[in-house]
């Protein structure tokens, strides 16, 4: 099925700490049960809304990795591709962003993606070292080169700063370096760790109201703010009994031993000894929210956790009683924005108007997906 390509990519883009490292005695900590919920959709979610995306030989999308929702426009970043593809709100293709080559403009490959339409501009994140810039109407720009790091991954806007992922060659190589987002020039740098842990964590950022936030994979489940000279501790899972302890799993996690145990920790994923892997991690004003990865393809399970603030209730599932897979790909303030496949397309019959579910039963097998737009309550 077309949908677990495009998750098994998703995830294979995909510690010891510096002296920058602050804590916060106030912190929160989120007491959450991993005894999976069901719920009804609409326990979370209040309007659906469908978006077919317009399919042509010059759109098709083959291995699509992130949106980012602006002004009347959805930017989808496909990974096999590696250009971004601009839709309208109602799905039909403007056009393309980006060009694999070797010509002005163009690159090998690109990662991952930066939109700010106030500014007219598209960043792309180039594993080697350097940012290209287009306008929105996709007209190349320039070319920033970045610090010289090993392997960048995933950027994220922070005022005029970006912070940038890469995984390190050694324990003493940092993770994350805050560039100035105009020169591309080092500012500042966090996170020194173990290689085989780093490379499974593909750079969680994420950012809420004005703030700019990093979550770590295999470190206390802790969630920090990062600021342009510190990291601090923001908030922290508590799953009870299932909270992973990686130290019980006796790795060295030293450079000599970095192949042999990156292996290892790859097996104890497929067969479960590790249980899960937490991902992409968000928040709004209504939930903290983190997804779960259990196992490792083609046996992988990907499930939900969304904690309610204003009661302290957390629900972890997969699908809804209805049978609605959720999976954000955007997770703003009102919604969330997630892709819908031509087999899932029937499990939408019993929560949609018939107007809305139409537009899924217009659809042909090999179509691009659908957008499906979720409203919380």
């Amino acid at each position: 099925m077309k949908h677990i390509l495009f998750l098994i990519i998703s995830i294979l883009l995909t510690s010891c700490r510096n002296n920058n490292m602050g804590s916060d005695t106030q912190s929160n900590v989120l007491q959450a049960d991993l005894h999976p919920s069901k719920i009804s959709v609409h326990e979370i979610f209040d309007t659906i809304q469908v978006i077919p995306l317009e399919t042509t030989d010059s759109c098709l999308l083959r291995a699509p990795v992130k949106i980012v929702v602006g002004n009347n426009r959805n930017y989808i970043l496909d990974w096999k591709n590696f250009q971004v593809f601009v839709f309208d709100d109602r799905g039909h293709f403007l056009h393309t962003i980006g060009k694999k080559g070797q010509g002005p403009g163009e690159y090998r490959e690109v990662y991952d993606m930066i939109v700010d339409e106030g500014k007219n501009q598209v960043k792309l994140l180039s594993p080697f070292g350097s940012i290209y810039v287009y306008n929105l109407e996709g007209q190349f720009v320039r070319q920033i080169r970045l610090p010289d790091k090993s392997n960048y991954q995933a950027m994220e806007a922070m005022g005029d700063k970006i912070m940038t992922w890469t995984i390190p060659n050694s324990c003493e190589e940092t993770c994350i370096t805050i560039v100035d987002a105009n020169t591309g020039e080092e500012t500042n740098s966090f996170w020194k760790g173990p290689r085989i842990l780093n490379s499974v964590a593909v750079g969680n950022f994420y950012t809420y109201n004005g703030k700019s936030y990093f979550a770590p994979t295999f470190h206390n489940n802790e969630v920090y703010e990062i600021t342009e000279d510190s990291l601090r501790l923001a908030y922290q899972w508590n799953f009870g009994k299932d909270n992973i302890d990686i130290s019980k799993y006796k790795f060295t996690f030293t450079d000599d031993n970095q192949a042999e145990e990156g292996c290892l920790i790859t097996q104890y994923i497929k067969d479960n000894t590790i249980p899960y892997l937490l991902r992409a991690q968000y928040q709004n004003s209504k939930f903290f929210y983190v997804n779960l990865s259990y196992g490792w393809f083609p046996n992988l399970t990907l499930k939900n956790v969304f904690y309610r603030k204003i009661d302290d209730k957390c629900f972890l599932f997969r699908e809804s009683k209805e049978g609605i897979i959720v999976r954000p790909e955007t997770f703003e303030e009102e919604y969330i924005v997630q892709f819908a496949f031509s087999e899932e397309f029937e499990a939408y019959q019993s929560v949609l108007p018939p107007t809305e579910y139409q537009k899924l039963r217009n659809r042909q097998e090999d179509d691009n997906p659908c957008l499906i737009k979720l409203y919380f309550k």
